[in-house]
């Protein structure tokens, strides 16, 4: 029903349902329309998408965060041996051997040593101290992860439904396996923060489907992180099959398809090449 033509019934008058926000846009032109007709309800406005304000759910995030950063100990010793070592190798110098980095074996590849290297190097112009660094390369793991959850908190959020988003960002903020992934030094970390935004684009259909961007993020994850996470695209890309059954046109799919794993090939062609600067007989 609108605003200008109520519907009757029984020769009784109905107010309209909604008021239209857009030709009542101030708070002062609200009031004056409801007052001339109470029972009119207002559209949602933009805000009513969040429950929690984006930028106040990434500096509740953060906060959590850098408490990890302090305070959460490491509880793998492949992060301490397998990465953070070589990282001491690269910055400083010297450090322990794992097996993994053996010229006989190679099995491990630099890179992901080598992206978190560079903060540590960046924090080292600031103090000589290795904890100032160790609490560095922390930190900047922990304000990555915030992004990367309040991007998924604002796509449930705006996709599905606000209260779907608060539990959400509840989860994250009060799961102890999120309080101690977010900051761990480990290839699986990276793995969720790049599955987070995969899945971020997926939902977000706004503008056009995000299949390049969701396969891009995934395979990130996959290529430089951990190999297996590759398998939580699977649900995703099963949609995007029965999508493309239901379309008689599919060529734009198939083109998402090419776009996402070309995105994929130049990163690990980056990937590759700056792993091949470091020489496997250089190893700790």
């Amino acid at each position: 029903m609108s605003a200008r033509n109520p519907k009757k019934a029984n020769g009784v008058k109905f107010a309209p349902d909604t008021v239209d926000t857009e030709r009542t846009s101030t708070p002062q032109q609200q009031k004056l329309q409801l007052r001339k007709n109470p029972n009119a309800r207002p559209k949602p406005q933009q805000a009513d998408q969040y429950l929690v304000d984006p930028i106040s759910a990434f500096y509740i995030l953060l906060s959590v965060n850098m408490l990890a950063a302090l305070y959460a100990p490491i509880q793998d010793c492949d992060e301490v041996f397998n990465y953070w070592e070589p990282t001491n190798y690269l910055n400083r110098g010297f450090g322990l051997q794992t097996w993994e980095y053996s010229p006989e074996f190679a099995i491990r590849s630099w890179t992901y040593v080598v992206l978190h290297a560079i903060p540590g190097k960046f924090a080292s112009f600031f103090s000589s101290k290795t904890t100032f660094e160790f609490y560095f390369i922390r930190a900047a793991l922990g304000i990555v992860c915030a992004l990367c959850e309040t991007r998924l908190f604002t796509t449930v959020s705006r996709i599905l439904n606000p209260r779907v988003g608060m539990m959400l960002l509840l989860v994250m903020v009060l799961s102890p396996g999120m309080f101690h992934a977010s900051v761990a030094y480990l290839p699986s970390s990276l793995a969720m923060y790049t599955a987070m935004l995969g899945t971020a684009a997926f939902m977000d259909w706004r503008g056009g489907l995000k299949t390049n961007q969701g396969i891009m993020w995934f395979g990130i994850g996959a290529m430089i992180g951990w190999p297996f996470s590759a398998s939580l695209i699977l649900p995703f890309i099963a949609e995007e099959f029965v999508l493309a059954w239901m379309v008689k046109d599919k060529s734009e799919i198939i083109w998402r398809f090419v776009d996402g794993i070309a995105r994929c090939l130049i990163v690990l062609v980056s990937v590759s090449s700056l792993s091949l600067r470091y020489d496997p007989d250089l190893v700790l």
